[in-house]
């Protein structure tokens, strides 16, 4: 069977499961023509979007203003080791892809890379790995997704360098499960801890939370990642969320 056949075979896959693969977008680093094309074929028939990048700072760019939960690049395009989301301090979340010779797939062992496939790349091998990153990827935007809810911070603490303060004048903008974004009267000090008194909508109680200040903008707003994810409290938040996620998110949620 010849690799565009394959190509066109994959697209009845993922709708006799239900999976909704075209809430996922992917990132193509590849300086291979034919490569390029192969993988671009292949996403599509699952129904995912695709961002071809000519360059590593063509790739920059998009990542910079595109929500990507792949990436899938050939390590012999010039400077590709050096993509940011590569790196294992990148607090991006998406998963990579990382294509290489046989001999030099463990030239990559300190890149932040979950899925190493050897050169020459067959459409096989690339759906097979596509499928395996599917409950990944879907998982990771389950908890990347951003709910605008009427959300009220009932009581909280900030905590930074020996002092503490009540926190007053602060609202909830939007919120995941892995954090939320503040509006303060004030910026809010990068590094800070914070303990919240959580009010969900539909829900009778209150709920307790921390976390500490990973971003802080000049305006008052404030990006916060939540601790302890996996305790009672957060998972408790966490099935709350799923309720409220859109239908395609929630179809997501049921299959991953």
């Amino acid at each position: 069977m010849s690799s565009g056949n394959l190509a066109r075979n994959t697209a009845s896959s993922p709708k006799r499961h239900f999976s909704p693969w075209n809430v996922f977008s992917a990132l193509l680093l590849l300086p291979d023509e034919a490569t390029l094309n192969m993988a671009r074929r292949v996403m599509e028939s699952f129904g995912i979007s695709v961002f071809a990048a000519s360059s590593v700072l063509d790739a920059e760019r998009i990542l910079h203003n595109t929500r990507l939960d792949l990436a899938i690049c050939d390590f012999e395009m010039p400077f590709a080791a050096d993509l940011s989301v590569l790196q294992p301090s990148s607090r991006w979340r998406g998963l990579s892809i990382g294509l290489m010779p046989s001999p030099r797939l463990d030239d990559s062992s300190h890149k932040r890379i979950q899925i190493r496939i050897p050169k020459p790349v067959s459409v096989d091998i690339l759906v097979r790995s596509l499928k395996a990153s599917y409950t990944n990827m879907a998982q990771q935007r389950i908890a990347a997704y951003r709910h605008t809810l009427p959300v009220k911070l009932v009581s909280g603490t900030l905590a930074h360098r020996g002092w503490q303060r009540t926190l007053q004048q602060v609202s909830v903008l939007n919120m995941s499960q892995t954090g939320l974004c503040l509006n303060a009267a004030e910026p809010l000090p990068h590094g800070a801890s914070i303990r919240m008194n959580l009010m969900l909508p539909e829900t009778p109680s209150s709920l307790h939370a921390s976390g500490h200040v990973v971003w802080s903008h000049s305006s008052g707003r404030a990006g916060v990642a939540f601790d302890g994810a996996t305790g009672p409290e957060m998972k408790k938040l966490q099935e709350q969320l799923k309720m409220w996620l859109p239908r395609e998110l929630g179809i997501v949620a049921r299959t991953a």
